[in-house]
C-alpha cells in the first residue's frame, strides 16, 4: 500500500473500512492491537494504537450508524416484525416529546410455544452499555428438553417500579394467566411491586442462588457448613427432611434460621411451595441469557433487537432439528433422569401391592406408592411429575410402562409443538416496503442520561462465592500466582 495513501488525516477512515468485516458478529473480539498486528502483517502499514483505536470507532460507525439514528428505525423494524410473524407483538412508547421510552416484542414461536412448556417463568433484568444506556428485560421458561424458551424481551429506561409494571402488563396481555402459573425473580423490589399488581393471583419465588449471597453477606458465620446445608434445605422433597435440615443450619447460625423464616419458607422452598415449580429453582435460565447477549449490551437499540430476534430464530431451528432426531419418549434432560432411576429401581424390592397401592423396600425404609394418584411417600413422584425410583419399581412389579406417568410438559410431543412455527429469516432492510405514514414517525432517544466519557463496565460485580470459585481467580501481577494480588504477594517477581 503505497504510503502517500495513508494519511493523517485519513488513516482512521481507511483502515476502520478495511476492518469492517471483522464486526458483523458482535461477539467477534477484535481489539485495536489486533487491527495494529493485521496492517503490519497485511499490508506493511505500522499503525499507532490511537489510530488503531479510531479505525475501530469509524467501522463501527459505518457498520451501525449514529446510536441516536438507531431509534428512528424502530417503527419500520416494528412494521416489519409483524408482517413477517404473524401473531408477533411489539410495543413501543414514547414520551409526550416523541423520545423513546420502552420496546416490547414477542415472536409468534414464543407465543405458540408457550401452551407447550410448563408455566413457570423466569424473569430479570440487565444494564446495557450503549450510549444512552437502559436495561434490558427478559421473561424465559423450560422447554421439554429443559433449554430456554425465550418469551419476550424488552428494553426500558430503568428498572423501576413503573417499567416493570408496564413489562408484565404486557405479557399478560399476550400469554394471559395460565392455572399452576409462578414467577421466579431475584428479590428485586421492582418486580414484587409489578407481580402483586399485574398478577396478585399468582405465587412468585425466589431464586435461591441470590438468597444464599445474601446470607453470604449478611451473616459470617459458619459459612462453609451452611453452604451444602442450606442448598439441600431448599430442594427437600419431604417436610420432614426439610425441618431436620433447618434443624441443623439452627444449630450452626439461628441467625440464618430466622432470616429464611422472615423471608418466607414458600418463596424459596421446594417443599413448601403453593405451586409446583419443579426443576426451577434459580433464575438460571435468565442468567444464561444475560450471559449469551453481554457482548452485545453495546449495541445501538436497532441492533441489539435484531441480534436478540436472529438468536431466537438460531435456536428454534437448531432445537427443532434436534426434536425431530430424538427418538426417545421424552426430552433429554428428563429421559437420563429417568434412566438413572429406572437404574436405582432395579435393586428395590416390592412387598405387597393392592390395586394401585404399592409398598417398596428401600433398604431399611418402607415408602408407599399410589400409581392411580401418581403420588409416593418420599414426595419425588408429585413434586417432579416423573416417576420415582420407588414409582418405577412398582410400575415393574405391574409389568406397566412409565409413558402415562410423566408430566406432558416432559414429552418429545410438547417439544415437537413448542418450535412447530419457526423463525425465518428477515429480510435485509434496503428490501423492507414500509408505507409512508410509518416510515415519517418520529423516535428521538432517551432524554436520560447518556453513557459517560472511559471503557464502560461490561460486567456486574461478583460476589466472594463466584471470585471463590474455579472461574474467576485472583492472580497477582507480580509473580504470576493465584490466590493473591501484587500488594499482598510476597513472593519474588516473575522473569519477564
Amino acid at each position: 500500500m503505497d504510503d502517500t495513501f495513508i494519511q493523517r488525516k485519513h488513516t482512521a477512515v481507511v483502515v476502520g473500512s478495511m476492518v469492517i468485516p471483522k464486526y458483523c458478529d458482535p461477539k467477534t473480539v477484535y481489539t485495536p492491537k489486533g487491527i495494529q498486528t493485521d496492517m503490519l502483517s497485511q499490508h506493511g502499514v505500522n499503525l499507532s494504537y490511537v489510530q488503531a483505536f479510531r479505525a475501530k470507532e469509524k467501522a463501527l460507525k459505518f457498520l451501525r450508524g449514529r446510536p441516536a439514528d438507531s431509534y428512528s428505525k424502530l417503527p419500520k423494524y416494528f412494521y416489519i416484525l409483524e408482517k413477517t410473524y404473524p401473531g408477533s407483538v411489539v410495543k413501543l412508547k414514547k414520551t409526550a416529546d416523541e423520545c423513546f421510552l420502552y420496546a416490547f416484542v414477542a415472536l409468534c414461536t414464543s407465543i405458540s410455544g408457550w401452551e407447550y412448556c410448563r408455566p413457570v417463568v423466569v424473569v430479570d433484568g440487565t444494564f446495557l452499555t450503549s450510549a444512552y444506556r437502559g436495561i434490558m428485560l427478559t421473561a424465559s421458561t423450560m422447554d421439554a428438553a429443559c433449554t430456554i424458551l425465550p418469551l419476550v424481551y424488552a428494553v426500558v429506561d430503568s428498572e423501576n417500579d413503573a417499567s416493570w409494571k408496564w413489562f408484565f402488563e404486557q405479557f399478560k396481555q399476550e400469554y394471559g394467566e395460565r392455572t399452576s402459573m409462578c414467577v421466579v425473580l431475584d428479590r428485586n423490589e421492582s418486580i414484587l411491586k409489578a407481580t402483586s399488581i399485574v398478577y396478585p393471583g399468582v405465587p412468585h419465588y425466589s431464586c435461591m442462588w441470590h438468597i444464599w449471597t445474601n446470607i453470604r453477606a449478611k451473616f459470617k458465620k459458619g459459612h462453609l457448613q451452611l453452604n451444602e446445608l442450606y442448598f439441600s434445605t431448599t430442594r427437600s422433597y419431604a417436610l420432614d427432611e426439610f425441618n431436620e435440615r433447618m434443624s441443623k443450619i439452627e444449630e450452626i447460625d439461628p441467625r440464618v434460621k430466622s432470616y429464611l423464616y422472615d423471608i418466607v419458607y414458600h418463596r424459596w422452598s421446594r417443599v413448601h411451595a403453593t405451586v409446583n415449580r419443579t426443576w426451577t429453582m434459580t433464575s438460571n435460565i435468565a442468567e444464561s441469557l444475560n450471559a449469551i447477549t453481554k457482548d452485545t449490551r453495546e449495541l445501538p437499540i436497532f441492533d441489539l433487537l435484531e441480534y436478540m430476534r436472529t438468536l431466537l430464530e438460531c435456536w428454534t431451528n437448531e432445537k427443532l432439528l434436534k426434536a425431530n432426531g430424538t427418538f426417545t419418549f421424552l426430552g433429554s434432560k428428563f429421559n437420563k433422569e429417568l434412566e438413572n432411576n429406572i437404574t436405582l429401581s432395579q435393586k428395590l424390592r416390592v412387598s405387597a401391592s393392592i390395586d394401585h397401592i404399592h409398598t417398596v423396600i428401600d433398604g431399611v425404609k418402607r415408602y408407599i406408592v399410589c400409581l392411580e394418584s401418581k403420588k409416593c411417600s418420599c414426595d419425588q413422584f408429585q413434586l417432579d411429575e416423573l416417576p420415582c425410583v420407588h414409582a418405577l419399581a412398582a410400575l415393574w412389579h405391574r409389568n406397566e410402562t412409565y409413558e402415562n406417568y410423566c408430566s406432558p410438559y416432559y414429552t418429545k410431543e410438547s417439544l415437537l409443538h413448542t418450535y412447530e412455527i419457526p423463525v425465518n429469516p428477515l429480510p435485509d432492510e434496503s428490501k423492507w416496503n414500509v408505507s409512508q405514514h410509518i416510515s415519517d414517525e418520529v423516535v428521538n432517544p432517551p432524554t436520560g442520561e447518556k453513557r459517560q466519557p472511559g471503557r464502560p463496565q461490561k460486567e456486574r460485580y461478583k460476589t466472594y462465592d463466584e471470585l471463590k470459585s474455579k472461574k474467576y481467580k485472583v492472580s497477582c501481577g507480580n509473580c504470576g500466582g493465584e490466590g493473591h494480588n501484587k500488594r499482598a504477594c510476597k513472593n519474588a517477581p516473575k522473569k519477564k
